[in-house]
């Protein structure tokens, strides 16, 4: 893998003249770009219509300074959709409609920077530009339904989604929604070029809240929250981090610091219906973790997927489409699905309560860094659902690089280890809530951290959450690991008999030697989840001081401390007879408390039987006046601790 750095240079065109241009190309010339990243320092200049770049099998660009590219040229550079056409996608142009002229701007998307390659070979430089409608609902491989393309900013309920049909346009750095085409590979005609002027440099998206409560339900907003559907918006990987804090200085939350620490992927189940009431799916979610290590590359949970609108509203129920249990792809394991690949849209939202502001992307979070989606063993930025490889050296490291002073061979290969319980609840049979525990240094098991947990994305009327307090639902909690950790684990039930199969579904870096039980403090019983299914029904209403997951069985724990207190105390005691003094002894060592002391003959006739002896360490009974034979002595501690022995008494 090389890097491509160009420097005032003109591409397969006149370079005689004077260029103010880091990368300029002449009519009738192009860039071709296979498998590499080419890094400019400044703008870029595509003269003419057919002054063109070509990035192809996985080539990114990548720009440094924020000088905005010009003219009528275009980039085109490649993106998979869905091969569902009731799917939809969240998706962010890199690109904007190309104009004529040395004016130098980011530049609105349309449905006309839409391509359809004219052929699957990587080398394929030829592309039509994809027929649109608004008036139909199905796309096809030869028709693409713009119907579908909407966005939105500001969002705090169904109706601020904003329709963009063939006739309307995308603000640089905003996202919007698609659906797919028939199939799921590029030769079922799956792959989108998209051609037009590059972006680059500095964009904002609004994330304002006017002051206006959140509809109830919708998308899991609090009551002072809005969201805004953005994305990256460049034709590189973007670090998802960095929407959070400067590399230059990572010192916390020093970047949008009005937005809450979280990103939403929306996925989408797939059913074979455009009706709303039918719609399925939910949102993924992304938390940067520990902002001050830029080596922790965060924590990510699963969509739960659900009915999407009910009753007028974002909530409802889970579902499955009928098919079983419904969950979606697990990218965690893939950086916490850090880094985003091309095309890739997202939701932001303020911090509930703040005003908000403009959400600001920059040249700084740009990474080059193959796109690879495999599920559970990728290594690259993710687009969707859509699978692609990553590439490594001859080390078998993941090829990873920017220009914005960090070390992304080392943050990429080398990530902090932050162990991670994922804890799937079956619920009703119907569906599954993903709830994850992470093990940082910093977190807090008594209080809600921006960065370190994650608030649920959207709460079911039958759902199970971790807590903090009362208003804390979360999806991710991180804590400080030790083994008396504890964290509440709330239950909310629509119905009554409403049913929860929980357990483990993976532990990522989790020690073998830690163990992890849900007690239930209605019943006192702690049940084994790392190895076992916890399983209760529920009546209707929240549950949410009757759960702990906790890292020690408690109640054996406590036995196990009785038993062996037992026998410390039991073990102290030294009872014997002295015949040459005529005396039967009891040595109480460590003064323990004796309640009694009972002495019988054969017959069971009771020869001594004392109370309340106190915590003497020696206690003495003469025996001169007893006949001789074998006599039973019993000795009874405050913890009613008994200590029997038979004694020989010979007069």
């Amino acid at each position: 893998m090389k890097k491509i750095t160009l420097t005032i240079a003109a591409i397969l065109g006149v370079s005689t003249i004077a260029l103010a241009q880091d990368l300029y190309v002449s009519p009738t010339s192009y860039m071709y770009v296979q498998d590499e990243v080419v890094f400019v320092n400044d703008d870029i200049r595509l003269e003419a219509a057919d002054s063109n770049i070509y990035l192809r099998d996985d080539a990114q660009l990548i720009q440094n300074v924020d000088i905005k590219n010009s003219d009528l040229g275009e980039l085109s550079v490649y993106q998979e959709q869905t091969g569902g056409i009731y799917e939809y996608s969240y998706w962010c142009s890199p690109v904007g409609v190309a104009v004529d002229g040395t004016a130098r701007g980011n530049l609105d998307f349309d449905v006309t920077n839409f391509h359809r390659p004219a052929s699957t070979a990587i080398n394929e430089i030829t592309s039509a530009q994809y027929p649109t409608t608004s008036t139909i609902y199905d796309s096809t491989l030869a028709l693409l339904s713009s119907y579908w393309i909407y966005k939105t900013i500001n969002a705090y309920s169904y109706w601020q989604w904003e329709e963009v049909h063939s006739d309307s346009f995308v603000e640089p750095g905003y996202g919007y929604t698609m659906k797919g085409t028939p199939g799921s590979t590029p030769l079922s005609g799956n792959t989108l070029d998209f051609r037009g002027r590059p972006n680059t440099g500095t964009m904002t998206v609004p994330c304002v809240w006017s002051g206006t409560t959140a509809q109830v339900d919708y998308d899991g907003l609090q009551p002072s929250q809005v969201e805004s559907l953005m994305g990256n918006p460049y034709p590189s990987s973007m670090d998802l981090k960095l929407l959070f804090v400067d590399p230059s200085n990572p010192v916390g939350h020093n970047r949008n610091t009005f937005l809450e620490q979280a990103i939403y992927f929306w996925e989408d189940n797939g059913v074979t219906s455009h009706y709303m009431e039918d719609y399925e799916g939910g949102y993924a979610e992304y938390i940067p973790g520990d902002l001050t290590d830029l080596n922790d590359d965060g924590s990510y949970v699963r969509a739960t997927f659900k009915r999407f609108h009910i009753n007028g509203n974002g909530g409802g129920t889970g579902s499955n489409n009928g098919g079983g249990v419904a969950f979606s792809t697990n990218y965690g394991p893939n950086h916490a699905r850090r880094y985003a690949a091309i095309g890739q849209g997202f939701m932001v939202r303020n911090i509930n309560g703040n005003a908000g502001g403009n959400v600001t992307v920059d040249n700084s979070m740009r990474v080059y860094l193959k796109q690879d989606n495999n599920a559970g063993g990728g290594d690259g930025a993710i687009f969707n659902r859509t699978a692609s490889s990553n590439e490594s050296n001859a080390d078998n490291q993941t090829i990873a690089m920017s220009h914005n002073g960090l070390d992304y061979m080392d943050i990429v290969n080398n990530p902090t280890i932050v162990p991670e319980i994922r804890i799937h609840t079956t619920i009703n049979d119907t569906y599954v809530r993903e709830n994850l525990i992470a093990f940082r240094a910093n977190g807090s098991e008594t209080e809600f951290k921006p960065g370190f947990d994650g608030r649920m994305a959207q709460k079911l009327a039958t759902d199970t959450y971790l807590m903090t307090g009362e208003d804390d639902k979360l999806s991710i909690k991180s804590i400080a690991y030790n083994a008396d950790a504890k964290v509440p684990f709330g239950v909310v039930a629509q119905n009554n008999a409403s049913k929860y199969s929980i357990t483990i579904n993976s532990l990522e870096n989790v020690s073998d030697n830690v163990d992890v039980f849900i007690h239930d403090k209605q019943n006192d019983t702690y049940t084994d989840i790392r190895n076992g299914v916890y399983e209760v029904t529920l009546d209707a209403g929240e549950h949410n001081d009757r759960f702990d997951i906790v890292f020690k069985d408690r109640a054996s724990e406590e036995l196990e401390e009785i038993i062996n207190t037992e026998e410390a105390v039991t073990s102290s005691f030294n009872v014997y007879q002295n015949n040459t003094n005529s005396m039967l002894t009891i040595k109480n060592p460590k003064a323990y408390i004796v309640k009694s002391f009972t002495m019988y003959d054969v017959t069971g006739k009771v020869i001594y039987n004392k109370q309340n002896l106190g915590n003497n360490e020696v206690y003495t009974f003469p025996t001169n006046t007893l006949s001789s034979g074998m006599y039973v002595t019993k000795v009874v501690t405050d913890q009613d601790f008994e200590i029997s022995k038979k004694v020989m008494v010979h007069n």
